[in-house]
């Protein structure tokens, strides 16, 4: 190297020591360029949220029968995260796939998510709900978890429903925290699908079959016609063996977990024998639901071997209703809890603002000032809405004129709702609190008729809200 090489490469690295710009690719800051997609991750913890179950079946209970034609060609179905799940849960989570893929371009399924995500999780629908930049760490402020879960479920379901909403999930540590976690269980899933037996595999791509080929057939004019003719031959047979006029197709959620009994006993029938099976299937879960229909033609009598047998099918189909109540009455109980647990919260809360008002206090001089917050306040007397209305340009006030009525729809951009006891009506105020508990907004009971004195109230309320 002679000495002008020399000078050239001691010139180069003084450049780059002096961070002097160069033409050149740009090397991107040290972070994860991975994000992992959040969709079956969500609708798998939707599906194994067993309390969730009922509010699924009511959200879907009027669901468009296209949402599931296309269920078994997604690749979401062949997603690790919902191969590992149960049986049970899966066929959940196929219908939640279909009302997934129709949310693109459907509002009623959107709306379907919504219900679902604020029955199971009311404190991420209320934030995705405010339209405001989101920020993971200010949400766990607001809302500790008292369960430490990797991944965070709750945030799962916050950032994965705010991207249907098209609302933005700020980059912070706890995003970047979430994505490492959900690449690290994505690893760790995909090992145990790796480890699956060939059998177990088989009856999960079987139940997938057999629910496409349903669809198919059902599709009409733009179905399988043989699989249509097949299906409507197999359904005459089971009204001339049950002697009931039945028109009406199973609903989805039936047919997804009839599906998977098929493809656990048969993993391989084709599609017509699949077709028929699940026709005849769906009428014995019905007929076990339901009371039983006393024929109009006189049955000849039984064998003496299939009085066990029947006796045996009438226990479990008992068993399985009681254990549908009992799922159904732990869910109540469940919210039952949570609603009382607000309460005592609440109730606890304004004892101490009752013990702290008793105690005697210097006199503190208080400078009225603009209040930007929206808060609603309801009660008192039009001359002291409109005083108050002054230093609250953003919020909304209601008072007692005989003509007040309550939008629930104010409650969603609200920061804190006061309750001017000394002028209301009992019933408006309880309306208002209850609308008010439902989405764990903040209640300030106050009995003055002072502007002053209420709008220091609720600049303290304001500023423990701020400062947890």
């Amino acid at each position: 190297m002679d000495e002008k090489d020399k000078a050239r490469l001691a010139q180069a690295l003084k450049g780059q020591l002096s961070e002097v710009k160069r033409p050149g690719p740009v090397i991107p800051a040290a972070r994860s360029p991975v994000r992992p997609d959040l969709t079956p991750f969500a609708l798998a913890a939707c599906a194994a949220n067993v309390h969730l179950h009922h509010h699924i079946d009511e959200a879907l209970r009027h669901a468009e029968p296209v949402w599931n034609a296309q269920v078994a060609g997604s690749m979401l179905v062949r997603h690790p995260a919902l191969m590992t799940l149960p049986a049970e849960e899966a066929s959940y989570a196929f219908r939640l796939v279909g009302v997934m893929m129709a949310a693109e371009h459907d509002q009623q399924a959107r709306s379907c998510l919504g219900e679902i995500v604020r029955d199971g999780w009311r404190p991420a629908w209320q934030t995705v709900t405010g339209g405001e930049n989101i920020s993971l760490e200010r949400f766990r402020v607001m809302h500790p978890s008292k369960v430490r879960q990797e991944p965070d479920v709750e945030a799962l379901i916050l950032t994965w429903y705010a991207g249907i909403r098209g609302v933005a999930v700020a980059d912070s540590p706890m995003r970047e925290a979430l994505d490492q976690s959900l690449i690290r269980e994505l690893h760790r899933l995909s090992m145990v699908v790796a480890e699956t037996d060939t059998a177990s595999r088989s009856r999960y791509l079987a139940a997938l079959r057999y629910g496409h080929a349903w669809w198919r057939a059902i599709a009409g004019n733009s179905g399988d016609e043989a699989l249509a003719i097949r299906l409507s031959a197999a359904r005459d047979v089971v009204g001339q063996v049950t002697h009931v006029e039945n028109t009406d197709f199973p609903a989805s959620g039936d047919i997804w977990s009839t599906a998977f009994l098929l493809a656990t006993a048969d993993p391989e029938l084709d599609d017509g024998t699949a077709v028929s099976m699940l026709v005849g299937l769906s009428a014995l879960r019905r007929q076990c639901a339901e009371p039983s229909v006393v024929p109009s033609e006189p049955m000849p009598p039984l064998p003496r071997a299939s009085t066990g047998e029947s006796e045996l099918r009438k226990a479990r189909a008992e068993l399985a209703s009681q254990l549908r109540e009992v799922h159904r009455l732990s869910g109540e109980l469940e919210r039952t809890r949570e609603r009382l647990s607000m309460r005592e919260t609440e109730i606890s809360r304004l004892m101490g603002i009752l013990a702290a008002r008793r105690e005697p206090e210097a006199e503190v001089q208080y400078t009225v000032h603009t209040i930007t917050e929206r808060i609603l306040i309801v009660g008192g007397h039009e001359t002291l809405s409109r005083n108050l209305q002054t230093w609250l340009p953003n919020s909304v006030c209601i008072p007692m004129n005989g003509k007040e009525d309550l939008d629930p729809t104010v409650l969603s951009t609200t920061r804190l709702v006061v309750v001017l006891t000394s002028y209301i009506s009992h019933s408006f105020s309880g309306k208002v609190i209850n609308e008010a508990h439902k989405r764990d907004l903040p209640v300030l009971m106050l009995d003055w008729r002072n502007a002053k004195h209420i709008l220091q109230e609720i600049d303290r309320a304001l500023t423990v809200q701020q400062d947890p």
